[in-house]
C-alpha cells in the first residue's frame, strides 16, 4: 500500500494501486462551547504544508480564528509490514474561545465510483456483523441507521472492516498503539451530561453512510458515538461524546493502521481480522490461580449452595434445583426459581454434578443429581406434546413462563411501581410486555439444551448399570415432538405453546424474516446427532442432517445467526449474538464426526471462526479507581455477548471451548486452537478463590458480566441505587445465575473427554504439526 497526498485530497492505494480509501479535508475539527445542545461547529480544510521523506510523508496545517484560537496539526504517514500508519498530533498554541476540541478522519471508499452503506459488509466485533441488518433493507436494525460509529472499547480489538463484494476487497482502520488510559469523566452537577470535557485515549470508529458521498470510513478522537449509542439509554438516543480541554499548552496524540487485503469472500475477510491480531500481537490472558481441577470444586461447592428440594408435605410436585440467583457480592439468594436451559441450565448443572460424584464418591452429589433430573422428567416434562416448561417457581409452587428475562421488573413488580422502575422502556414495550405476560409456551433452545444434558445423564447412568424409565421416557417423546415440528426447510419455530404450536406473535420478538424465525433451528442438531447414535435410528440423523443444511445456508453462510439471547431489552427481540453462532457450530461439529462428510467440516469452521470472533484480544484500559481495575481483571480471553451491549463481556464462550479446539484440530487451524485458549483463560479469570475473590461472598461463584464500555448508565431501570444499578464501565452487572458454573465445569469435562487433558499445550503439541 502507498499513500498519496495533492492539493485536492489524501489517496490510499493497495497493491494493486486501486484507490480504496479518499481523504478530501484531512483536516477536521469539531469545537465544543461547553453547552449540551447545538454546540458543536465542524471545521474542515486540507493540508497547507506536505513534505516527503525517504521513508514517510509529512503533512500539516493550523487552524488559527477566535473560537479556535490557534490549533496546529501534524499528520505522519509511514508504512510498516501491515499497511500505512497515520500519526496524528494536535497542540493547542493559543487557547480560544471554545471550551474543548477533537480531531476528526474520514475517508471515502472506493472513490473511483458510487459505494454506499448498501454496497459493502462491515465487520467489527462485536458491534457489526455485515450490517446487523436481519430484515435486509439497508440499515442496522436497532438503530435504523446507516452511520455505526462506535467507542473502542465495544470492540473486541479496535479495527473496523469494510468488505466490497464486487472487487473481493477489504479495507480496514485500526488503532495502532492501541488506547492505553481512560477514566470516568465530570458530567456534571447532575451527573447526566452527554457532552463532556474529558482526557481520555479512547476514541471511535466505524461507518458513515449518511449524507451526501460515498460511505466513509470514519474515526473520531476523543471519542462520538452521535445518536446511536447504547451507552446512555437503551431507548432515548442523545449525542455522546468527549472533547479534549481546548487550552493553551494542550496537546494529544493518536495513530491509526489504514490496510486493504483482497479476500475470496466476506467469511475469509472476517477470519483474516480476526487470525492476523492473534498472529501479530499475540494477546495474553491472565494464568489461572488454581488448577482446573479446584477451579471445578470450588464451582461445584458454591452451586451446592443453592440446591432446593421440597419434600411431598412441603410441595405436591417435589420440586428440587439449583436456584442460584444473587447478587455475588452479597450471596443472597434474591429468587427461588428452577430454570431449564438459558440462564438456569438445571440439568447440564445436575450431569457435572453426577459426574464429580462418581469421580470423588461423594454420594449425596450423586443424589441431588438424581433428583434434579427425576423432577424435570416427572414434572416440568409435558407428556401430552412432548414439551418441557421453561421454569418452575419453588415459593409459588407451580410452572412458570420466561419470555421476557433481562426485563427484570417484570418478575416482582406491577402497575405503577413496574412503569416507575421500567422508565421509558415501558411504553417503548408495551404491547409487547402486555403479549408476552400472557403467553404459556416455551422456547426452543431452552428445552433442547437440557433435554440434551438429560439423554447425557441417562447414558452416563446407565454406563455405571442404573437405569431411569421415566428419564428416557421424557427424552423419547420430545425426540418425536422435534420429528413431528420440523418444517419442510429443516428448521423449527423459536418457541412453542404448551399443545406445541408455533408462537410467532409478537412478531417483533420472535422474528420476522425466515432468519429470525428459525434462528433456534441449530440447537436441536446435537440432540438428534445423539439420539441417532443412541437407538440407531436413521430418523434422527435424518432429521438432523435437514436442519444441518437449513443453518448452514440460512444461519452460517449468509451471516445471520441471531436469536440465541433471550433476554433482549433493545428495539427489537432478536439480537445479534455469541450464543446464535455457538450452537449451529455445536451442530455441524455432531453432523462432521456422525458421518464424516466435508460439508458439515466446511460448516463448523464457518461457525468456530465467527464464533471465535467474539473473543476479546486487547486488554480495555479501564478507570483507575473501578471495581474491575481495583481487583486486576484483564479482558483479554473474555467473551462478548450480543451486538446491540458491545463493551458487555461475559464468560458463556466456555460452552464452547473444547469444541473449538476440536475443530481447530480437524482444520488444522493454529489461531482457531488459539482462540478456544484464550476463551478457556480469560473467561475462567473472575471465579472467586482464596487468592483473588473478586468481592465476592462465596469462593466458586462467577458474576455474569462486565462492563469495559458504557451501557445504560443514565437509563432509570440500571441508575441509582438500585440493585442492579452502578453498572459503568469497570464494573460486573452484580448477576450470579447458574449457567455460569455449568458452562465452566462443562468445558472441562469436555475438554477432558476429547483430550484427555485441559493443558492447552499438550494438545497443540500433539495434535499441530
Amino acid at each position: 500500500m502507498r499513500v498519496k497526498i495533492n492539493e485536492k485530497r489524501t489517496e490510499i492505494r493497495d497493491a494493486e494501486e486501486m484507490v480504496v480509501g479518499a481523504v478530501t479535508n484531512p483536516v477536521i475539527f469539531e469545537l465544543w462551547d461547553g453547552s449540551q445542545e447545538n454546540s458543536v461547529i465542524r471545521t474542515e480544510a486540507s493540508y497547507q504544508e506536505v513534505k516527503y521523506g525517504a521513508d514517510e510523508v509529512t503533512a500539516s496545517a493550523v487552524l488559527e480564528n477566535e473560537g479556535a484560537g490557534r490549533i496546529a496539526l501534524t499528520d505522519r504517514y509511514s508504512q510498516d509490514n501491515y499497511g500505512i500508519l497515520l500519526e496524528r498530533t494536535v497542540k493547542i498554541q493559543k487557547a480560544g474561545g471554545k471550551k474543548g476540541i477533537r480531531l476528526l478522519l474520514e475517508m471515502e471508499l472506493f472513490p473511483e465510483e458510487e459505494t454506499g452503506f448498501a454496497e459493502l459488509r462491515y465487520f467489527a466485533p462485536p458491534a457489526i456483523f455485515d450490517k446487523n441488518d436481519l430484515d435486509e433493507d439497508g440499515y442496522e436494525d436497532y438503530f435504523h441507521t446507516q452511520k455505526t460509529i462506535f467507542r473502542d472499547d465495544r470492540f473486541n480489538y479496535p479495527v473496523f472492516m469494510a468488505y466490497s463484494e464486487k472487487h473481493k476487497k477489504a479495507v480496514r482502520l485500526e488503532r495502532a498503539p492501541l488506547p492505553a488510559f481512560d477514566s470516568n469523566p465530570d458530567r456534571g452537577s447532575q451527573g447526566r451530561d452527554a457532552l463532556f470535557l474529558q482526557k481520555t485515549d479512547i476514541g471511535s470508529m466505524g461507518a458513515d453512510g449518511e449524507g451526501e458521498g460515498n460511505v466513509k470510513l470514519a474515526a473520531c478522537y476523543p471519542f462520538y458515538e452521535g445518536d446511536a449509542t447504547i451507552g446512555l439509554y437503551i431507548v432515548k438516543t442523545v449525542p455522546f461524546g468527549a472533547f479534549w480541554p481546548l487550552e493553551e499548552g494542550e496537546s494529544f496524540h493518536v495513530s491509526y493502521r489504514l490496510s486493504s487485503c483482497s479476500h475470496k469472500d466476506f467469511h475469509d475477510a472476517c477470519w483474516y481480522s480476526v487470525k492476523s491480531v492473534i498472529d501479530r500481537e499475540k494477546p495474553e490472558p491472565k494464568a489461572l490461580l488454581e488448577s482446573p481441577e479446584e477451579i471445578v470444586r470450588y464451582r461445584l461447592e458454591a452451586l451446592d449452595k443453592y440446591y432446593v428440594e421440597k419434600t411431598h408435605a412441603e410441595d405436591e410436585n417435589e420440586p428440587a434445583g439449583y436456584v442460584l440467583n444473587c447478587h455475588p457480592q452479597e450471596g443472597r439468594q434474591l429468587e427461588n426459581i428452577i430454570q431449564y436451559g438459558f440462564t438456569g441450565q438445571n440439568i447440564l448443572n445436575a450431569w457435572n454434578v453426577l459426574r464429580y460424584g462418581y469421580q470423588t464418591e461423594n454420594p449425596e452429589y450423586i443424589r441431588k443429581a438424581r433428583k434434579v433430573a427425576d423432577f424435570f422428567a416427572d414434572k416440568i416434562h409435558i407428556r401430552e406434546s412432548g414439551l418441557f416448561y421453561n421454569l418452575y417457581n419453588i415459593d409459588m409452587k407451580k410452572v412458570n413462563f420466561w419470555w421476557t428475562g433481562l426485563l427484570l421488573p417484570l418478575a416482582y413488580a406491577e402497575g405503577e411501581e413496574l412503569e416507575e422502575l421500567m422508565g421509558p422502556l415501558y411504553d417503548y414495550r408495551r404491547e409487547v410486555i402486555d403479549t408476552l405476560v400472557n403467553l404459556k409456551g416455551a422456547y426452543l433452545r431452552c428445552m433442547n439444551e437440557d433435554v440434551t444434558a438429560l439423554l447425557r445423564l441417562y447414558r452416563l447412568e446407565k454406563e455405571h448399570g442404573v437405569l431411569h424409565e421415566n428419564w428416557l421416557e421424557a427424552i423419547q417423546n420430545y425426540g418425536e415432538f422435534l420429528l413431528t415440528a420440523q418444517e419442510e426447510d429443516g428448521g423449527w419455530y423459536r418457541a412453542y405453546d404448551l399443545q406445541g404450536n408455533p408462537i410467532t406473535h409478537p412478531e417483533l420478538w420472535f422474528g420476522k424474516s425466515i432468519c429470525e424465525k428459525r434462528s433456534s433451528t441449530g440447537t436441536s442438531i446435537s440432540f438428534l446427532v445423539e439420539m441417532y447414535q443412541m437407538t440407531g435410528e436413521e430418523k434422527y440423523l435424518a432429521a438432523a442432517e435437514k436442519a444441518g443444511a437449513f443453518v448452514k445456508e440460512y444461519i452460517i453462510d449468509k451471516v445471520r445467526f441471531n436469536g440465541g439471547v433471550h433476554d433482549s431489552i433493545y428495539a427489537k427481540g432478536q439480537l445479534i449474538d455469541n450464543e446464535s453462532i455457538l450452537y449451529p457450530m455445536f451442530g455441524m461439529l455432531s453432523l462432521y464426526e456422525a458421518t464424516k462428510k466435508e460439508v458439515y467440516l466446511e460448516g463448523a469452521v464457518r461457525a468456530a471462526h465467527y464464533t471465535a470472533s467474539w473473543v476479546c484480544l486487547w486488554n480495555v484500559p479501564l478507570p483507575e479507581d473501578s471495581t474491575l481495575r481495583k481487583y486486576g481483571f484483564n479482558s483479554i480471553g473474555m467473551g462478548a455477548c450480543d451486538t446491540c451491549g458491545c463493551g458487555y463481556v461475559h464468560p458463556f464462550q466456555l460452552m464452547c471451548v473444547a469444541e473449538i479446539a476440536q475443530i481447530a484440530v480437524y482444520a488444522q487451524d493454529p489461531e482457531l486452537f488459539e482462540t478456544a485458549r484464550l476463551y478457556w483463560l480469560g473467561c475462567s479469570q473472575t471465579v472467586a478463590l482464596p487468592e483473588n475473590d473478586w468481592g465476592y461472598a462465596e469462593y466458586g461463584l462467577q458474576e455474569e458480566g462486565y462492563l469495559v464500555s458504557w451501557w445504560a448508565v443514565d437509563d432509570p431501570m440500571f441508575s441509582g441505587d438500585k440493585g442492579f444499578g452502578h453498572r459503568w464501565k469497570g464494573e460486573g452487572n452484580k448477576t450470579c445465575f447458574p449457567w455460569i458454573n455449568a458452562v465452566g465445569v462443562k468445558a472441562y469435562w469436555a475438554l477432558l473427554d476429547r483430550f484427555g487433558t485441559t493443558d492447552f499445550e499438550q494438545i497443540r503439541n500433539k495434535h499441530f504439526r
